[in-house]
């Protein structure tokens, strides 16, 4: 009996010396080890970035084809998807009656010149008068005047191609009696696209006239170089964005008005600071990252972030060069508290 009572006054005393090893003290002690971390010096520079825009293939010149005197279409050569060249007749309107008209034009103006020269042969003679010459003069001038007009208007019942293109919409049929300025056809010039996209207000410092693209067409998995050939003047006050179009070389003919394209645009920022994405907290007040004092402990830094590029975010305030960052080991992490980077843990283990 008393050897188990001494077996339990020992384990009792075990017990209290245990606990004294956790005291409060020791407890801290281990709450205050260094944590570790991996970190990142910030360094402002410039960065070549891309952006992608959404753009369309369009057809700048394309037109409505229409008649310039009324009449009846007698002939449409070209129907919706046909390639025509420039020249080609792509309407005729029935001329019967202005071809009886230019004939007679042609004969009035036949027998003007006749009385003309006639009534010259006889001035010298006494045998017609100044007045007559003048009447016969007009004659022949009005008589020239018609028959241009109707070699005008026989002209312009052959409807032509002013330009070489594909037809897009054929709106009437022969048979039809049309007044002067109807919608006949629409012809696209398919061999001259470009490519029409929008950009921020914000982005147009970056971009200029003959700046060098790549335009992405990815329903013919096509990468194509182009230009930017223009840049709209104005901006579009409902989406403060500026149209700019795109230049290139037309060599392929898979290509059709109406195409959706990619635009991608390389460009070189300012120098800013740019950090990991993972880097930034964010709470109820914005965003901050924890930078590091000159103590070596953790500090709650609070920034003003800009535009997201790629994996890093710009900083706009909030931290300067040569300021330390903590971009990994979050867990348990907390102001205040003292950490250890990588670096440290490198050079204690070559000591």
């Amino acid at each position: 009996m008393q050897k188990f009572s001494l077996t339990i006054a020992i384990i009792i005393s075990g017990l209290l010396l245990s606990s004294c090893d956790q005291s409060p003290s020791n407890s801290a002690k281990r709450k205050s080890r260094p944590q570790q971390v991996s970190i990142e010096t910030i360094k402002a520079k410039s960065s070549i970035l891309e952006r992608r825009f959404n753009a369309l293939i369009v057809a700048p010149n394309t037109i409505t084809i229409s008649n310039q005197i009324a009449g009846t279409i007698v002939n449409m050569t070209y129907k919706q998807g046909h390639i025509v060249s420039k020249g080609d007749i792509l309407v005729e309107l029935d001329s019967s009656l202005t071809q009886a008209e230019q004939l007679k034009a042609t004969a009035s103006l036949e027998k003007a010149r006749q009385d003309l020269s006639r009534i010259r042969k006889l001035i010298p003679k006494q045998l017609a008068s100044a007045e007559q010459l003048t009447a016969a003069i007009t004659e022949k001038k009005l008589a020239e005047a018609e028959l241009t007009l109707k070699n005008i208007q026989l002209d312009r019942s052959k409807i032509k191609a002013p330009f070489s293109g594909v037809i897009s919409q054929r709106h009437l049929e022969p048979g039809n009696s049309v007044s002067i300025n109807t919608a006949l056809l629409t012809l696209v010039e398919h061999n001259k696209l470009i490519v029409k996209s929008a950009v921020p207000e914000s982005f147009v410092s970056y971009i200029k006239t003959n700046k060098s693209v790549t335009i992405n067409v990815p329903a013919l998995g096509l990468q194509i170089p182009g230009k930017v050939s223009v840049i709209y003047p104005t901006v579009d006050s409902s989406t403060q964005q500026i149209s700019i179009e795109v230049s290139f070389d037309n060599i392929y003919p898979q290509l059709l008005p109406g195409i959706f394209a990619e635009l991608v645009i390389q460009y070189q920022t300012d120098a800013s600071i740019l950090i990991p994405v993972n880097a930034v907290q964010y709470d109820t007040t914005g965003s901050w990252v924890y930078s590091i004092d000159n103590k070596q402990k953790a500090r709650q830094s609070r920034i003003k972030t800009g535009q997201n590029i790629n994996d890093k975010i710009e900083v706009i305030s909030g931290l300067k060069e040569d300021d330390k960052i903590i971009t990994k080991g979050f867990i348990g992490l907390r102001p205040g508290k003292t950490i250890k980077t990588n670096s440290d843990i490198k050079h204690k283990d070559a000591n």
